[in-house]
């Protein structure tokens, strides 16, 4: 038995349930505050009493209709797919909230340093050249692929949570927001509207927060590839290069230490892709209809 592997699962599902139990618990304490259902909006948690007469109530009901367990897997279903749809739905709010941060790939964020490299390889290679030496360019890009395909399944994982965490949160600012703002005309909100001002601010805070790990995640990310590739460049000089090209190549590895862009804010448009690129196409279309 792998007890690592259980482990990990064990940890991974936790997490996955501890996300929506916070966001969907979050969603309901404030959908509680414009709902009459007596002392339940008291204070910051509902009160114990109360909780208590509903659960015994749902039991009594459970035991004179005679329900079994399978209607009670059931419900417990329906009650988890309701979290997970909450879940869900401010994730993909949050997706196509602005900003959105965009990472870059990896061979394009270091494309800098390899067109310059893979040049020299050509220029030492001559204008003559053999299947011998075209096989080994290609197995040695081949190698460089698969490198990034390594680096980037290494922070796939870590990514993806952290950009999950980022979309929430925006949709956490927006809805705190509307919540706190419809609060103070309607007047009907019940709770204590502080609350809300709080979850604003810690949302506030925890969009910042992701957005920096955002960012420093995918720096190590290309930094990370880029190491590795100016070891293989290295490494495949010094078998076939000559000493002047090793040097022009040193040269180049060493020079693009800090030009290497990780990722960019953008403005995500549903369907079509960033609203850079949507209007980008639409001003090389207008010459095209202004045209007799």
């Amino acid at each position: 038995m792998d007890v690592e592997g259980l482990l990990q699962n064990v940890i991974r599902f936790s997490n996955f349930m501890t996300s929506r139990l916070v966001v969907s618990g979050l969603v309901f304490y404030v959908a509680s505050g414009f709902t009459e259902i007596g002392n339940a909006s008291e204070g910051f948690l509902p009160d114990l009493e109360l909780l208590n007469q509903v659960v015994q109530n749902y039991q009594t009901i459970f035991d004179v209709l005679g329900v079994s367990d399978f209607a009670l897997l059931l419900i417990l279903f329906m009650f988890l797919t309701t979290i997970h749809i909450i879940y869900v739905v401010f994730e993909r709010i949050g997706q196509y909230l602005p900003p959105a941060i965009l990472p870059l790939p990896g061979w394009s964020a270091i494309d800098e340093m390899t067109l310059k490299a893979f040049d020299i390889l050509g220029e030492a290679r001559g204008e003559e050249h053999t299947d011998e030496e075209n096989q080994r360019l290609y197995e040695f890009k081949k190698k460089l692929r698969e490198i990034e395909q390594q680096i980037e399944d290494k922070y796939r994982a870590e990514l993806e949570g952290i950009n999950s965490g980022f979309r929430i949160a925006k949709t956490f600012v927006l809805f705190s927001a509307l919540a706190w703002a419809y609060a103070m005309v309607s007047g009907s909100y019940t709770g204590d509207p502080t609350f809300l001002v709080i979850i604003f601010g810690l949302s506030v805070l925890t969009a910042l927060y992701a957005a920096f790990s955002i960012f420093r995640a995918n720096h190590s990310r290309i930094m990370n590839l880029r190491e590795d590739v100016v070891v293989q460049f290295l490494g495949f000089a010094r078998i076939w290069l000559t000493p002047h090209y090793q040097e022009r190549m040193a040269t180049v590895c060493q020079s693009a230490g800090h030009q290497f862009r990780s990722a960019s804010f953008a403005v995500v448009v549903p369907i079509y892709g960033t609203l850079d690129a949507l209007i980008k196409d639409i001003r090389s279309r207008r010459p095209r209809r202004l045209r007799p």
